[in-house]
């Protein structure tokens, strides 16, 4: 080691210099004990002319506690309710048989237990936004404990509720497959699933005037209670989303980016099945496997219904592929969800809501993060993409899958799951369009490439070509337009045409130069025929000929007519010819008339009611007229789907469901959005949001901006702002 040569000058200025060093790094170095220092990062919450929340925040973890907050303003009780739903405690609050049904359900397929044993397996992205999004809605209720209602009590909202939730509210989709396959063998289930629908459309730059994509986004879901969507505008760290959530749950579920949008419809592959198990005639709790016999595993539950001094005890009995869902003929039946222990619904909602092309929307159906669904995406770099989607499992061949097979032997067991490059997807097809309103892939389009002789038929998952007349008048009309305005594409969404309601007008003007003879003098009749001959096929609320066309078509009890009037395939193969109606069913559409249109003078007391004067878009004790409709049995189902409740006293239908969060979204640069939901955006009877939306957009038909970017809503519409601090770990 060679000696130091330097002056004792240069040893001092060294060794001070060494020291300086030391004690930055000192400096420098993290206080354990400061990890534990809470930094606020600050929340804005601006509402618009509608009341929808703009949240703005430097974090996502912050974005999403403004989001629990403003959530728990508008929505506070459906919140909590929706929470107990995924609990399975629904009838300890509200009491009531159904509510018992409920939690039954959610009990028998443990949502909560899941959520809890797995929440730690999601991304910790996720993880870290649901424990922000909790922290907003307890710190709300803390705000304001008047609010709280008393069947919540003192308890705070717990972390996996959301989760809970969010599987309770996606499993009516692949539990309705396994209940299809008891039903196709006569075997009825011990759960309920509930029907849903809905509309996508999307359009590539070669169909649109502006030459840039565009998609419709519509699910048709209930407008109260569980299914009743949230509207928000969220930019959030690397989050900048709008669209809608569930009351409950995070993040945007249907909605778009800066650069991508998405859309759901019911449909998919199939990802669940029935098993059939023969037990042990010595112990009914085994049942036979292979050569030997497997424990049917008692699982015990106590739940407690309002009202009753002790909870009612229930016993499900589990087996390795699930648990007993139906008996039969001394046969047992269980039910295998592919989703049985997963927690990746909310996953996906984060990886839509940070998507900035298709590619990465994509990483949002990976390992089946999302139930049976009919996927459409489109971005600002002109793609439009389609996946029939679902966590899929891969079935060994030879049985048929569609009905409960064998649960006795192994050679039925699951071989795995496909992964997405497996699953059935489109991406810019020639056509320039797609659209799917809850219809098999090969009727998407004219010219559809996705035929079911191409996949196995549990992917493909439909036995034939079939579509209905809402989604035939969607390829009707995208055929028809080749070049699409935004205004056009937006008049499509909330379209009331009733495809082919010329053929029955036809048939009617047909039947009445023979068996109308007798009503020649009837003048009500005569009113009846003039005004469906003259309707121009659009279900508007100021049309008389559609109320009139109605009132025929509910009074004829005649199902076998649609089979010969009607064909709703004929732009996807060859059109079938038109059978001539015998003399007895030109009688019955006569009569049928008759009938209708003295229905209608009883009711209204005049024959020029209007089509608004019967259906209703409102709430409470306040209404306003509404066009379009699901009237499947009336052959008025259109595009503007609406599910209208059974007939009042007044013999007014009001709308209790259908097209919940309608949004148009044009992927230009920048982006533009349009939603319309149907009734308001809080539930707060003294909010001028309350129903506002009812009267001004949903009534008209109309839709609003949602005003994106952030210079389109400080242009005039904010209407009040709140600042928080999220108290958060930076």
């Amino acid at each position: 080691m060679r000696p130091f040569r330097g002056s004792s000058r240069t040893l001092t200025r060294a060794l001070g210099l060494l020291l300086l060093l030391l004690a930055a790094f000192v400096a420098a170095w993290p206080d354990p004990k400061a990890q534990d220092v809470k930094v606020a990062v600050k929340v804005t919450i601006y509402r618009d002319d509608y009341g929808v929340p703009h949240i703005y925040a430097a974090t996502h973890e912050a974005g999403l506690y403004g989001s629990g907050w403003a959530q728990a303003e508008d929505r506070l009780e459906e919140i909590l309710k929706n929470y107990l739903r995924g609990t399975g405690e629904m009838s300890a609050a509200f009491g009531e048989e159904n509510n018992f049904r409920e939690d039954v359900q959610a009990r028998m397929w443990d949502y909560a237990g899941v959520a809890r044993r797995n929440f730690t397996r999601m991304m910790p992205e996720v993880q870290a936004g649901i424990t922000a999004f909790v922290a907003g809605i307890n710190d709300y209720m803390a705000a304001h404990p008047k609010e709280v209602p008393a069947w919540w009590g003192n308890r705070r909202v717990e972390k996996f509720m959301p989760v809970a939730f969010g599987r309770q509210y996606i499993w009516g989709w692949p539990a309705g497959q396994a209940f299809g396959d008891l039903r196709a063998a006569g075997i009825t289930p011990s759960f309920t699933v509930d029907p849903r629908a809905s509309n996508e459309i999307a359009v590539a730059p070669s169909r649109s005037k502006e030459k840039v994509a565009m998609l419709i986004i519509d699910p048709h879901l209930g407008w109260f209670g569980r299914q009743r969507f949230w509207e928000l505008r969220l930019h959030a760290g690397p989050i900048h989303a709008s669209g809608f959530a569930t009351a409950g749950v995070p993040y945007v579920g249907l909605g778009h980016t800066e650069n991508v949008a998405w859309a759901h419809t019911t449909g998919g592959p199939d990802t669940a099945d029935a098993y059939a198990l023969t037990l042990n005639p010595a112990n009914p709790l085994q049942y036979k496997y292979e050569n030997g016999y497997r424990e049917l595993k008692p699982r015990i539950v106590n739940i407690q219904v309002k009202g009753e001094a002790n909870p009612r005890e229930v016993t499900f009995y589990d087996s390795h592929n699930g648990p007993v869902v139906a008996k039969k003929d001394g046969a047992v039946y269980v039910a295998k969800i592919a989703y049985a222990e997963d927690v990746g619904y909310i996953e996906s909602k984060y990886l839509f809501n940070v998507a900035s092309n298709y590619r990465e929307a994509m990483k949002a159906l990976e390992n089946g993060r999302i139930m049976p669904q009919n996927v459409m995406v489109a971005d600002t770099s002109g793609n439009i993409y389609y996946q029939r989607t679902g966590k899929v499992p891969i079935r060994p061949s030879g049985y048929d899958w569609s009905r409960p097979v064998d649960g006795s032997t192994a050679k039925t067991e699951w071989l795995g799951f496909h992964k997405s490059a497996d699953l059935i997807q489109l991406l810019n097809p020639p056509q320039g369009y797609m659209q799917n309103c809850n219809t098999p892939p090969d009727t998407m389009l004219v010219g559809s490439p996705l035929t079911s002789d191409k996949y196995p038929a549990y992917l493909f998952n439909e036995r034939r070509p079939w579509t209905h007349q809402r989604a035939a008048s969607s390829v009707r009309w995208l055929e028809a337009h080749r070049s699409i305005s935004v205004e056009e594409f937006m008049a499509l969404a909330v379209d009331t045409y009733n495809y082919q309601y010329d053929r029955w007008v036809e048939e009617l003007v047909r039947a009445d130069e023979g068996a109308g003879v007798p009503y020649r003098s009837d003048a009500d009749y005569q009113a009846g025929l003039q005004g469906i001959r003259e309707w121009d096929g659009y279900s508007n609320a100021a049309s008389a000929g559609a109320l009139k066309y109605y009132y025929w078509r509910h009074a004829l009890d005649a199902p076998q007519l649609s089979e010969k009037i009607n064909d709703y395939l004929e732009l996807i193969r060859k059109p079938k010819s038109r059978e001539q109606l015998s003399e007895t069913e030109q009688k019955q559409l006569v009569e049928a008339l008759v009938r209708g249109m003295k229905t209608m003078r009883a009711n209204h007391g005049r024959m020029d009611a209007v089509f608004g004067d019967v259906f209703r878009v409102g709430r409470d004790e306040k209404s306003w007229p509404v066009g379009g409709g699901s009237l499947t049995r009336e052959g008025m189902a259109t595009l503007r789907a609406v599910n209208f409740g059974d007939e009042r006293a007044d013999h007014t239908r009001w709308g209790q469901g259908g097209q919940t969060s309608t949004e148009v979204v044009v992927l230009s640069k920048p982006i533009r959005s349009y939603t319309q939901p149907p009734i308001g955006q809080s539930d707060r009877k003294d909010s001028p949001h309350y129903r506002d939306q009812a009267e001004e957009l949903f009534s008209p038909a109309r839709l609003k901006p949602t005003w994106f970017a952030r210079q389109e809503l400080m242009n005039g519409h904010v209407k009040s702002k709140v600042e928080l601090n999220y108290p958060g770990n930076q």
